[in-house]
């Protein structure tokens, strides 16, 4: 019989497990709520609801972050990518084998949100150079950072914590090398599906779903039909605009208008600060959709002032620029609108239009949240955009990065140390990775403020915030009876329920996002084995290696990422991913039957 305790953290599994499908409330929120349900409810004592945060996993997933960057700022994998895209030649099946092989080297060894956001403008510029869209490519790049993953112990948090899971209940911590035959098999069965089948499934959208980096100025704007919505108003004597700021106009919460520029007296202002004040004679360079630019002139505020289209070339002169960027997966932006982050005084650029699921929006952009993968397309000071270029919230497609190339070696050397003494065993696998993260610091790789910046602290929280759960699950029982229903269902055949297990952690990962999945999984895949009498190895394995084969949006920031870049709409991800996801799980059923079989 299950305990009352039991129960207590059934009841608090399930609220956690819809609050994530829901999407409304931030992960780490959620598991926040979940470390105060476990300790306010008894179910664990406050320093086990809190020992989460000390928990070697969490320690090694923050160090990870901080190497993964450090191979990044010193253009370590930038290098890498150059030097095979230089061989391989334009043809389209060859540049999907390299991106697919390249993003699976780099997802070994650094995050794979990391490893995605290096490859992203490559594959966009490669794209471009090649005559490529860039949805034929950038769908099987993410899928192979994710396949990539299952290479190495630290090649994603799942990995790190169902070692961990089995550290606890008493067995030997998994090897750097444990999920090896996995990860090869997980790459040539994905590689060679996407260079064969999977390219029939690939949606192809001319224009790669928004402008590629580094294409003409003039293509930039026909791609976000901006010459359709730009116009200059001139403002009048009898104005009531005059002397109001532009904060306190009512231009974009009355009328959505986008003000991107100000003429005045012959001279030029590219993008007006909200304390401007306004001047009878004034011209207002405006984005706008024709009926609302018609309501605000019926107001007699405004008279139009040539034709709309006419004002483009002011977007580009030799001091200012148009550039695109996209939200970096753990972008702090995220949810929030133009005017709560107070972007145009923040950055001294204008935000020109959005690129979302397929299509540009240029008008009543101040306050439309920001989502995972929008692209924007900004205008402003040069400068100021090579500065975008280098915030942590935006990954840009137009100014090339800036690299610390003298501290390569640095950084190459901490991948080394963590190599060595992860595969060796010589070295805890927390302490390796905190010691080439420091490494990397002290190294002048990354600077010491930037790595508290660069750490993923929503994914720090998130693990350590369920792994009290998860642990109360396998403690109070509660685990051990779902784990004998599925044992009862399989028919007490260890074969049955890994692929019973199999299944529900596949389900479950297309709704929840993969540290949270792993972490209950784990739990259940924990009592299924000792329900059984079995190692519990192959099941914590298959619990872990199924959060590569998850094709959902949601269920990995990678996926996200690419959605707008690449056109795609969740049909597409659905068409390629669920074939390849069957495909996966006959595989890795086979690996671990020969390999672990329970």
């Amino acid at each position: 019989m299950i305990s009352a305790a039991g129960w207590i953290t059934l009841a608090i599994l399930i609220g956690t497990l819809v609050a994530f499908a829901w999407g409304r409330l931030r992960p780490d929120v959620v598991a926040l709520a979940a470390v105060l349900a476990v300790g306010l409810t008894g179910v664990v004592t406050p320093a086990q609801a809190f020992a989460g945060f000390g928990d070697p996993t969490v320690v090694t997933i923050a160090a990870l972050f901080v190497l993964s960057a450090g191979l990044e700022r010193t253009g370590v994998a930038h290098r890498l990518a150059g030097a095979l895209l230089r061989t391989v030649g334009t043809g389209e099946a060859r540049l999907l084998v390299a991106f697919m092989l390249l993003a699976a080297v780099l997802s070994a060894f650094m995050n794979l949100v990391a490893a995605g956001a290096i490859l992203l403008p490559i594959v966009l510029a490669t794209s471009r150079h090649a005559g490529i869209s860039p949805s034929r490519l950038l769908l099987p790049m993410a899928t192979s950072c994710r396949l990539g993953g299952a290479l190495t112990l630290i090649g994603r948090p799942s990995n790190l914590v169902v070692s961990g899971f089995l550290v606890g209940a008493g067995y030997a911590p998994l090897s750097f090398f444990t999920f090896l035959p996995i990860g090869v098999a997980f790459l040539i069965v994905g590689i060679v599906f996407m260079a064969t089948y999977g390219r029939r499934l690939l949606p192809v959208h001319p224009s790669g779903g928004f402008a590629s980096s580094g294409i003409a100025r003039q293509d930039l704007q026909q791609t976000y039909q901006i010459p359709e919505g730009l116009v200059g108003v001139r403002i009048g004597q009898t104005s009531d605009l005059v002397g109001k700021t532009l904060a306190d106009t009512s231009l974009s919460r009355s009328f959505g208008i986008n003000v991107l520029g100000l003429v005045r007296g012959g001279g030029r202002t590219h993008v007006p600060a909200p304390h401007e004040r306004l001047r009878a004679g004034d011209t207002l360079v405006i984005e706008a959709r024709p009926e609302d630019i018609a309501r605000v002139r019926a107001s007699g505020s405004v008279d139009v002032e040539g034709d709309p289209g006419t004002t483009g070339a002011m977007l580009e002169t030799e001091e200012v620029g148009l550039a695109e960027v996209i939200l970096a997966p753990r972008s702090e932006m995220v949810g929030k609108s133009l005017r709560e982050l107070e972007f145009r005084q923040r950055y001294e650029l204008n935000v020109v239009a959005f690129w979302r699921e397929g299509r540009p929006h240029r008008t009543w952009l101040a306050d439309l949240p920001l989502g995972y993968g929008d692209a924007l397309l900004v205008q402003g000071p040069r400068d100021r955009l090579r500065r975008l270029a280098e915030d942590a919230n935006f990954i840009s497609l137009d100014q090339p990065p800036v690299f610390r190339t003298s501290r390569a070696p640095v950084a190459v050397l901490a991948a080394v140390i963590l190599f060595l003494t992860g595969a060796t065993g010589l070295v805890p696998i927390s302490l390796a990775a905190v010691l080439a993260a420091g490494l990397v610091v002290v190294g002048g790789c990354i600077q010491s403020e930037e790595a508290f910046r660069i750490v993923d602290w929503p994914t720090v929280v998130v693990t350590g915030g369920l792994l009290p759960l998860g642990y109360a699950l396998h403690t109070t029982g509660a685990a051990a009876a779902l784990a004998g229903a599925a044992v009862s269902l399989g028919g007490h055949s260890p074969i049955l329920s890994l692929a019973a297990l199999l299944v529900a952690t596949l389900i479950v990962g297309q709704a929840v996002p993969s540290v949270p999945t792993t972490i209950l999984m784990a739990a259940v895949a924990l009592g299924t084995a000792q329900a059984l009498g079995v190692h519990p190895m192959p099941f914590m394995i298959t619990v872990a290696s199924v959060t590569s084969m998850t094709f959902a949006p949601i269920s990995h920031p990678v996926n996200l990422m690419i959605m707008g870049p690449g056109g795609y709409h969740t049909r597409d991800y659905v068409r390629v991913g669920a074939p390849l996801a069957v495909l996966l799980a006959a595989t890795l059923l086979a690996v671990v039957l020969a390999l672990w079989r329970p």
